[in-house]
């Protein structure tokens, strides 16, 4: 009696052994499949990131190209694409990271399309702001330039109103020099009778004597005018003797030989002068001419010949 019963207790806790093992495997089985399911969620998710990975680097590129396209038109211009750039840049690299954490769930991926998503926007937004500022501008460079053109064209007509007013303050000094009216050179001979009387004999020459009278000129400056009387020889030499005041004068941008020179003191009333010039040891015979120069212009020239 004792036998059989110990008998069938062992049996029932057999079966309650083998009872608990399959439970416990049940347990580890579907542990294992739950597991199993989560592992390839996970790699679905981490699988379906490499689109939004292509998204992103396709929003980087439209980014680059489009800063690429419209930099470089001025300074203050590339200074703004540069910082929204770098804004930018640091909110794809943030992106990024996120996506390839490894460890994403489908709310961190639902945020990170949400992100993707803004930041196309704004990529959008910056590309429209860079246009208008760009025909902004061109708008500039073109006012700039029509500016400039007219700014050309006043130049032009300061340079061309200069050269009028050059030429008439040449014409100006040109019309207020002061001229000869008259001009007459005479070579005396000493008369054995009375006064001295024209020759032209080189061996009976005394003197040279030379009348001049000043041409009235209302545009003239009055007052003390130097002019420089020049004796040109035959032989094209100016007729000189320092001791007697010959000298040197500055004309058309060089020095001349004068032969003498006198202060007249005009005022504009035909002013008339006369003087003599003794002759001189070298002259030969043939023709002379005299010129006569004030200031930096020729008043007036006579000639005559010797025998």
């Amino acid at each position: 009696m004792s036998a059989g019963t110990n008998d069938k207790k062992s049996k029932k806790l057999l079966f309650l052994m083998i009872l608990a093992l399959l439970l416990i495997n049940v347990g580890l089985i579907y542990k294992l499949v739950t597991k199993n399911t989560e592992l390839k969620t996970t790699q679905t998710e981490l699988v379906d990131t490499a689109a939004e990975l292509e998204d992103l680097k396709e929003v980087e590129e439209e980014l680059r190209m489009s800063l690429a396209e419209k930099s470089g038109q001025n300074e203050q211009l590339d200074s703004i694409i540069e910082v929204r750039n770098q804004e930018l840049r640091v909110k794809v690299a943030k992106i990024r990271t996120m996506l390839n954490s490894g460890n994403l769930t489908k709310a961190q991926l639902a945020k990170a399309k949400d992100e993707i998503s803004g930041l196309k926007a704004q990529v959008e937004q910056l590309t429209a702001e860079i246009d208008e500022l760009s025909k902004e501008n061109q708008y500039l460079k073109d006012e700039n330039y029509v500016i400039q053109k007219q700014v050309e064209i006043e130049k032009g007509k300061v340079a061309e109103m200069v050269e009028v007013n050059t030429e008439l303050t040449k014409q100006v000094e040109v019309g207020s020099r002061i001229f000869l009216k008259a001009l007459d050179v005479k070579p005396l001979r000493d008369a054995i009778f009375g006064d001295f009387k024209t020759t032209d004999k080189l061996s009976k020459l005394d003197k040279i004597e030379i009348y001049y009278t000043l041409a009235n000129n209302d545009l003239a400056e009055k007052g003390e005018k130097m002019l420089y009387f020049q004796v040109v020889t035959p032989n094209k030499s100016t007729l000189h003797n320092n001791s007697a005041g010959s000298g040197m004068f500055n004309f058309d941008g060089g020095e001349r030989l004068y032969t003498l020179k006198k202060v007249v003191n005009f005022q504009n009333g035909n002013e008339t002068g006369s003087f003599s010039i003794p002759k001189t040891e070298g002259m030969t015979a043939g023709k002379y001419v005299v010129n006569v120069f004030s200031d930096d212009h020729k008043m007036g020239t006579s000639e005559f010949t010797l025998q």
